[in-house]
């Protein structure tokens, strides 16, 4: 499905009506042409953060040791990876998901906003010669 923008007020109501028993998951989807599983997320947001969830413009940073909590309730079974995020404010179930996956793989649990893993490698500095040579 394609990505287009809907606007805040638009999925509050959405949330609003579903919330009230006027539709369903499925029939909202439709409405918005988006899966039923970004529909379920929405619901997630609505009821841990409120309207909040979706007025936030600014991406959100998580602590190094709330992240480490929300691992160690999911793997010792205090609750499903919605119940987790639910508590801890967590807005994506697939943040849990790479923040478990980093846990398991023995990586460092970062706070936000303290840099990514380097993607590229700087290349050595090359003389003209060598250039040279490479194109030949």
């Amino acid at each position: 499905m394609s990505k287009r923008n809907i606007s805040a007020q638009d999925k509050i109501n959405a949330v609003k009506r579903y919330l009230n028993g006027l539709t369903s998951q499925r029939i909202l989807a439709n409405e918005f042409s988006i899966s039923q599983a970004s529909i379920q997320q929405w619901i997630t947001n609505y009821e841990s953060m409120g309207e909040d969830a979706f007025l936030m413009k600014s991406y959100k940073h998580y602590s190094a040791e709330l992240k480490r909590k929300a691992v160690l309730d999911y793997l010792s079974g205090k609750g499903s990876q919605t119940d987790i995020c639910k508590k801890y404010g967590i807005r994506s179930k697939s943040k849990l998901q790479k923040w478990i996956k980093k846990y398991n793989g023995h990586e460092e649990l970062k706070s936000s906003g303290t840099g990514g893993s380097i993607i590229m490698t700087k290349g050595r500095k090359t003389t003209f010669e060598e250039r040279v040579e490479i194109v030949q």
